[in-house]
């Protein structure tokens, strides 16, 4: 009888122990939600003097006890912004979005989720990149441009966790919360900044690139005056060995015909001589002949000692 009253005993123990500890979890869950809700938390959160003592008991209540378990993860979310480690903020903040939370409780998780995202973006390389572009000293446009349409990106994944559920308005500012509306007004401005940065880097490479073909434009335009200059150069050249080739052939022209001019002439002159020959042969013939006829009438020759003839 004994045996069972001590069994009955411990048991009752064991199951009060285990209803205080849950009692304890419940109402602890419900006490973070309330301090979250008042404003209470962030308070209590600058006070404490053992915040990761804090943080630790927060992530064993989540281990033993997951109700109302976004509270926990938000608390930790705010525990590891304060903290500057934003990568596990992000990570305790989207957690809170995996369950069903209360009215009004989901735009305060969306405003801190994109706070700790746009904590994570790496605006500092941009504006150095920028301020080394304004000063013109020698950086890498193309990788400036990059790394801005990278972060524009990023930015516009931001607001959409603001409108998605309409915590702030898509296309207005009519959106369940001020503060998201106000945030997405920054994003939108920060966009805007970034867009015009752009643009007048993009100008400055465009320019750049048009000075570039300029440059590559008259490099071909020179060479090809070169080419021009060695063609016509060779031109020249090819016509001045003609003319040297015509001019050394010209005198064998000129001494072949020359020579045809001689040869006629000396024809000519044989022809003449030939001619001359023939006459004077022909004259000496027609003296002989009228030798011989006086010869016959007045003997040797002289007309005084002939006999008188009688016509």
């Amino acid at each position: 009888m004994r045996k069972i009253k001590y069994g009955f005993l411990g048991t009752a123990l064991i199951i009060a122990a285990f209803a205080a500890v849950v009692l304890y979890r419940v109402g602890g869950n419900h006490i973070f939600a309330k301090m979250v809700n008042s404003g209470d938390y962030y308070i209590l959160m600058e006070s404490m003097e053992d915040e990761e003592r804090y943080v630790e008991m927060e992530e064993d209540v989540l281990e033993v006890l997951p109700y109302d378990a976004y509270v926990m993860n938000y608390n930790l979310g705010n525990a590891h912004y304060k903290d500057g480690d934003y990568s596990k903020a992000q990570i305790y903040y989207e957690k809170c979005l995996e369950f069903e939370l209360p009215e009004g409780e989901e735009c305060c998780v969306r405003i801190n989720l994109t706070m700790t995202k746009i904590q994570q973006i790496d605006f500092n390389t941009i504006d150095t990149g920028y301020e080394a572009f304004k000063n013109n000293e020698e950086v890498d446009l193309e990788a400036l441009i990059e790394k801005i349409d990278e972060v524009i990106d990023q930015l516009k994944a931001d607001r959409e966790i603001l409108t998605e559920k309409n915590c702030a308005g898509a296309e207005d500012a009519n959106g369940h919360s001020q503060d998201a509306e106000t945030l997405k007004t920054d994003i939108d401005n920060k966009i805007e900044e970034l867009e015009k940065m752009k643009e007048e880097i993009q100008q400055k490479i465009d320019e750049q690139n048009q000075e570039q073909n300029q440059d590559q434009n008259q490099q071909d335009q020179n060479q090809q005056d070169q080419q021009d200059q060695s063609q016509d150069q060779q031109n020249q050249n090819d016509q001045n060995q003609n003319n040297q080739n015509q001019n050394q052939s010209e005198p064998d022209d000129v001494d072949d015909d020359r020579e045809e001019e001689i040869r006629e002439q000396m024809k000519e002159k044989e022809s003449d001589a030939r001619e001359e020959r023939e006459e004077t042969q022909q004259e000496a013939e027609e003296d002989k002949e009228s030798q011989g006829y006086w010869d016959s009438y007045y003997g040797d020759g002289s007309p005084e000692e002939s006999e008188e003839r009688v016509w």
